[in-house]
């Protein structure tokens, strides 16, 4: 085929910053259009990237009517994921989602579904996946190393790093705080590596102790306090229905550091999920394999994209199957109904 022509939905910093450099890293890929519902950003963009202003629009809907894209990724805001993916998988567009999948689990289904109705690519950007320790440790895994996984706690703690810019705080736009922008990536990257399991229930507690407060020390930049309603920290506990569980613990801000590390456990081994050793029983003996990490040459957003293009080209399915992001979705929707009830929540997943 000829070049991939792509466009981006919502042009803030991770389309500029990620996806837009991730493009322009793969061969034979377009970047031919943006769009934004601030126009102004738009334009900006189209010119800082080189192209015609007449490619820069204000609706996604007029972009995708251009009828000459291939692929798209939907930078929007977390609330707008659905609409827009759903949008270009029924124009007959491939579409690279930011994380988490969607505002709920409602919506992430409707984008599942239109991606089966279309045929067309649906990748939730859960780049981390993607990185060479995640995908050396996947690979280990796979070949039985560790026997049944039964446990895995994640944790993914900053002691201040709530984001002072665009509309992370903002459950109007964004739908959660710091468990949909940083609790994600480690569920969603533990999750994959114990196999995917189907979750059955959540019980979990979510608050905001450092965002509502004014004089917070935070060096990523100052926030409305006003304007923040939503979630700083989260725990929760998930069982599956192959009988494992899993811990998680995650904030934007927190008076602690050192937080100990992610791990999974199994019968036959069992590792800390950001080191290179495996603690085994060997030979009457307990042993440390370690095992060697070849970092890529590229960023995780870049080799995502990477895939994502090759999967198009090659005709090849999603490099994330979507599936398996909406149960981290259904997860998520279930530890936030627990924390306002404070009970446990049961989940019910089924495919379309």
């Amino acid at each position: 085929m000829s070049k991939v022509k792509v466009g981006i939905i919502g042009v803030g910093g991770i389309a500029t910053d990620a996806h837009i450099p991730g493009y322009q890293a793969v061969q034979e890929v377009e970047l031919y259009a943006v769009a934004d519902v601030n126009y102004e950003r738009a334009l900006a963009v189209a010119n800082q990237f080189d192209l015609p202003e007449s490619r820069a629009f204000a609706d996604y809907n007029d972009m995708l009517a251009l009828g000459v894209l291939d692929a798209v990724s939907v930078c929007t805001p977390n609330n707008f994921h659905a609409p827009a993916s759903v949008a270009a998988l029924e124009a007959g567009v491939h579409v690279l989602c930011e994380k988490p999948m969607a505002g709920n689990g409602k919506d992430a289904r409707a984008m599942w579904e239109a991606s089966i109705r279309s045929g067309k690519i649906l990748q939730i950007g859960v780049n981390s996946r993607f990185g060479a320790r995640a995908q050396t440790l996947k690979r280990i895994i796979e070949a039985g190393e560790f026997g049944e996984i039964y446990f895995a706690r994640c944790v993914a703690m900053r002691r201040r790093g709530i984001p002072g810019w665009g509309s992370f705080i903002r459950k109007d736009l964004n739908g959660g705080g710091a468990l949909y922008d940083i609790g994600v990536h480690i569920l969603d990257r533990t999750i994959w590596l114990m196999g995917a399991p189907v979750p059955l229930s959540a019980s979990a507690m979510t608050c905001a102790k450092f965002g509502t407060r004014e004089g917070i020390v935070n060096p990523w930049g100052q926030w409305d306090v006003s304007k923040f309603d939503v979630d700083d920290f989260a725990t929760g506990f998930v069982r599956f229905e192959n009988g494992a569980a899993l811990l998680l613990e995650t904030a934007w801000a927190s008076n602690i550091e050192g937080v100990g590390p992610s791990y999974i456990l199994g019968t036959e081994g069992g590792c800390h999920v950001d080191g290179n050793v495996i603690y085994k029983q060997r030979h009457d003996t307990l042993v440390n394999e370690t095992y060697e990490i070849r970092d890529a040459r590229e960023g995780t957003h870049t080799i995502e994209i990477r895939k994502f293009i090759e999967a198009i080209r090659e005709g090849k399915p999603s490099p994330v199957p979507p599936e398996e992001v909406y149960r981290v979705q259904l997860i998520m929707d279930a530890m936030y109904k627990s924390s306002e009830t404070g009970e446990e929540v049961k989940i019910h997943y089924t495919a379309p």
